[in-house]
C-alpha cells in the first residue's frame, strides 16, 4: 500500500471521528496507531508506545500545567472573579462604555487564571452580561463582548497553549509568557476601539444609571479585598518570573501555593471547595495530557509517512520569503481555531509544521505567540467559535447573532494586530531578548 494511500486513509480516519464527536485525543490515538500499522505493521507499536508515552508524560515543562490550573479553580471557587467585575463597575461609575472596557479587562485577567476561552466565555456572559444589557447595549452585542473577552485567555498569560507549544517545541515557557505582553495589550486596545466604534446600543437607555441598590459596605470591602490579592498574587507570580527572580515552574507553585492560603485566610473557600479545585485540576490536566500524547502517537506516524517532507517540498518555493509562509500557517491555525478547542489545534498543527518552520528560518518564539493569537480569533468566528458559542449556550441565547457581531472584532484584531506583528516581529522578541 502506498503512502499516499495510506496518509488518506487516516485523514478520512481523522475527519470522520471528529465530526462523529469523538474526542480528539481519542481520534488522534486511533488514527496515528492505524497509521503506524499500515505503514510499519503491528509488531513495532509495542516497542513505540510504551517509551513515547513514557518520555512525552514526563517531559518538565508540563508540569507547569496543574500548578496554574490549582492557582486558576482556588480564585474561580473563591468568587474572585465577579469580585474583579464588580470592582470594575463600580469604577466605571456604571457608565456603558467604561463597562464595557473593565469587560474586556475583566476577561484578560480571567483568561489569565482560567486557560479556556470558552470557560471565560461562558463566565462572563453570566456575569457581565446583565449589566452590559441594563446600560443599553444589545443583548447580542452583551454575549458578543463576553465571547471577546474571554477568547482572550489564549494570548493572555499564563496561556495554557503556550506551555503545550512550549513543551512542543522546546521554546522557553518563560519566554513565551513575555513575547505575549505586547500582542496582549495591543488586541485589548483594538477591542476597547472595536467597542467605541461597533457598540450596538438600544435607543432611549440612559448612560450612567446607578443600580437600584448600591453595594453594601460589607460587600464593596469584600470586593476591594479581593481586588487587591489579585494584583498582589499576579505581582508575585508574574513580576518573580519576568524578573527572572524564579522560574515559570515555581511561579506556577508560588501562584497555587499563594492562591490556596489567601482564599482560605479570607475564608472564602472550605475543605470542600480545596477537594473540588484540586479534582477539577487533575481532570484538566489529565485531559490536556492525553492531547499531548495523542498528538505525539500521530506526529509517530507524521514521522513515518514523511508527510512534514512532503509538506517542505510542496512549499519549497515560498521558503525564501518567511512572512509568505507564516501568514499562510498563521491561516491555518486561524481555521483550525474555529473548529476545535484551542489545546487540540496545538498538539495537532505543530508536529505537522515544525519542520517548516525551522525550514523557512521563522522564529519558533514568534510563531508561538502569533499562533496563540490566530486561535483566539478562532475562537469568536463561525462554523464553531467555541468562545462565542459558549456564551450564548451559557444564557440560552441563539449562536448565530452573537457570531455575528464577534466576528467585527475578530476582523479588526486579524487585520490590525496580525499585520503588526508580521512586519514587526520586534513587538514579540524584543522584550524577551532584553530579559535573557
Amino acid at each position: 500500500m502506498s503512502n499516499t494511500l495510506i496518509i488518506w486513509i487516516v485523514l478520512a480516519w481523522f475527519a470522520v471521528f471528529l465530526v462523529l464527536g469523538q474526542n480528539v485525543a481519542t481520534v488522534l490515538f486511533g488514527a496515528g496507531m492505524l497509521g503506524i500499522v499500515l505503514m510499519v505493521g503491528i509488531d513495532v507499536l509495542g516497542g513505540l508506545l510504551g517509551p513515547d508515552t513514557f518520555y512525552t508524560a514526563s517531559i518538565y515543562s508540563l508540569s507547569i500545567v496543574p500548578l496554574y490550573l490549582l492557582m486558576a479553580q482556588m480564585l474561580l471557587r473563591g468568587g474572585v472573579i465577579k469580585d474583579l467585575f464588580q470592582v470594575g463597575h463600580r469604577l466605571s461609575g456604571y457608565r456603558r462604555f467604561p463597562l464595557g472596557v473593565a469587560t474586556i479587562v475583566t476577561g484578560s485577567l480571567l483568561g489569565a487564571v482560567s486557560g479556556s476561552g470558552a470557560a471565560s466565555a461562558a463566565s462572563l456572559a453570566s456575569l457581565a452580561s446583565p449589566e452590559l444589557e441594563r446600560l443599553g447595549y444589545t443583548r447580542r452585542f452583551s454575549l458578543s463582548l463576553s465571547a471577546v473577552a474571554g477568547s482572550l485567555s489564549a494570548i493572555i498569560p499564563p496561556s495554557l497553549i503556550m506551555i503545550i507549544y512550549g513543551s512542543l517545541t522546546t521554546v522557553p515557557i518563560g519566554h513565551l509568557f513575555i513575547g505575549a505582553i505586547g500582542p496582549g495589550v495591543l488586541c485589548v486596545l483594538v477591542y476597547m476601539i472595536c467597542l467605541r466604534l461597533f457598540g450596538e446600543v438600544r435607543p432611549g437607555v440612559e448612560d450612567g444609571v446607578s443600580p437600584d441598590q448600591p453595594p453594601a459596605p460589607d460587600e464593596t470591602r469584600r470586593s476591594g479585598s479581593a481586588f487587591a490579592f489579585v494584583l498582589g498574587l499576579m505581582v508575585v507570580v508574574f513580576g518573580g518570573s519576568y524578573g527572572g527572580i524564579v522560574t515559570v515552574a515555581e511561579a506556577g507553585a508560588l501562584g497555587a501555593f499563594a492562591a490556596i492560603v489567601g482564599m482560605l485566610l479570607m475564608r472564602r473557600v472550605g475543605a470542600r471547595d480545596l477537594f473540588l479545585a484540586l479534582s477539577e485540576s487533575v481532570k484538566i490536566t489529565a485531559t490536556l495530557m492525553m492531547l499531548v500524547l495523542g498528538a505525539k502517537i500521530f506526529a509517530r506516524f507524521l514521522s513515518f509517512s514523511q508527510l512534514p517532507n512532503e509538506l517542505l517540498s510542496l512549499m519549497q518555493p515560498t521558503l525564501d520569503s518567511p512572512r509568505l509562509v507564516a501568514a499562510i500557517l498563521l491561516a491555518v491555525f486561524f481555521v483550525g481555531g474555529m473548529f476545535l478547542e484551542s489545546a487540540a489545534v496545538i498538539v495537532l498543527l505543530v508536529p505537522i509544521i515544525l519542520p517548516l518552520l525551522q525550514a523557512a528560518g521563522i522564529d519558533l518564539l514568534w510563531f508561538g505567540v502569533s499562533a496563540s493569537m490566530m486561535i483566539a480569533l478562532g475562537l469568536l468566528t463561525p462554523p464553531v467559535g467555541l468562545a462565542s458559542f459558549a456564551a450564548a449556550s451559557a444564557v440560552n441565547y441563539p449562536a448565530a447573532p452573537v457570531f455575528r457581531a464577534a466576528s467585527m472584532f475578530a476582523l479588526a484584531a486579524g487585520v490590525v494586530v496580525t499585520s503588526l506583528l508580521i512586519f514587526y516581529p520586534a513587538l514579540v522578541t524584543w522584550l524577551p531578548a532584553r530579559i535573557q
